[in-house]
């Protein structure tokens, strides 16, 4: 049973941190407040959803949108001036956007935890409870990594984000514009904020700092597979979501955190690169 959970916990995971990945394979920024974005997204859903009326669907659709173009706004006025800037001013800048995010929220909608009740039913298979809510996030999960890969093999802004991401110079050699490709690339990592959130809706609920947990997740899955290496992610994922629903369901939750960062600092000092990563 935990073995299961953490496995479709994972399938979400790696969408988690592919976007974080993508967006420091490219523009290489560590996107701090990436798990705040998701907050926002699930904030949007819920706005839309539960005081707009919207169907679910297309407030999911909607905020995917509007969370691209929160990344295309982040481009300009805040990873664009900083490019030329060192690594330690903009990890400040994007730390200072947490705060932001966060105090947006709490103005907007307040501290109380805010939830969208959906009545879905439990999937047994013999002795196996699987809930639908996670079964729907990890299939859904795997779908749009499917379509993300064969947008980067199959498409000429999918190929010329690879370039990017492999040789910066030499894809300015082939015509390929820096600039356009970073603002396509917060553009397509934001709006992926948006689909983890349409996932997490009936999963969680969520409050002013509840992004804080997933930024840190989505931090250690790309590290730990190696920074820019998307196939790493993808294992990384896997084995945090597998060995944090194990580790809860026989000790706690707060004891599963321990054992992943435990993992994580140890798998760090014996490779520094990260799973797939290659030595600099």
């Amino acid at each position: 049973m935990a073995l299961v959970n953490g496995i479709l916990l994972g399938g979400v995971l790696a969408l988690l941190g592919f976007g974080m990945n993508l967006m420091f394979g490219v523009v290489k920024i560590i996107h701090m407040a990436y798990g705040q974005f998701v907050m926002l997204g699930v904030y949007l859903i819920y706005t839309f959803y539960t005081l707009l009326h919207f169907p679910l669907l297309l407030s999911c659709a909607v905020v995917v949108l509007v969370m691209a173009v929160v990344g295309l706004i982040t481009q300009r006025f805040i990873v664009s001036p900083l490019l030329s800037s060192n690594r330690l001013n903009q990890l400040l800048a994007l730390a200072g956007l947490i705060l932001i995010v966060e105090n947006f929220a709490l103005f907007a909608w307040g501290a109380d935890y805010i939830t969208i009740q959906l009545n879905l039913p439990i999937i047994q298979f013999g002795d196996l409870f699987i809930r639908t809510s996670f079964l729907m996030g990890f299939i859904g999960a795997l779908i749009v990594l499917g379509l993300l890969y064969l947008f980067l093999k199959k498409t000429y802004v999918g190929l010329a984000i690879r370039s990017a991401t492999q040789d910066m110079e030499m894809a300015k050699l082939m015509g390929i514009k820096p600039a356009s490709i970073y603002y396509i690339t917060l553009a397509l990592g934001s709006a992926l904020t948006g689909v983890v959130a349409s996932f997490f809706v009936p999963i969680y609920a969520v409050y002013p700092q509840f992004g804080g947990s997933f930024t840190v997740s989505a931090f250690i899955i790309v590290v730990l597979g190696g920074m820019g290496n998307l196939m790493g992610g993808f294992i990384s994922a896997f084995i945090i979501g597998i060995v944090t629903s194990v580790v809860a369901v026989v000790t706690t939750t707060e004891i599963a955190q321990i054992v992943v960062l435990v993992l994580f600092i140890a798998i760090m000092i014996v490779r520094p690169q990260g799973l797939l990563g290659e030595v600099s």
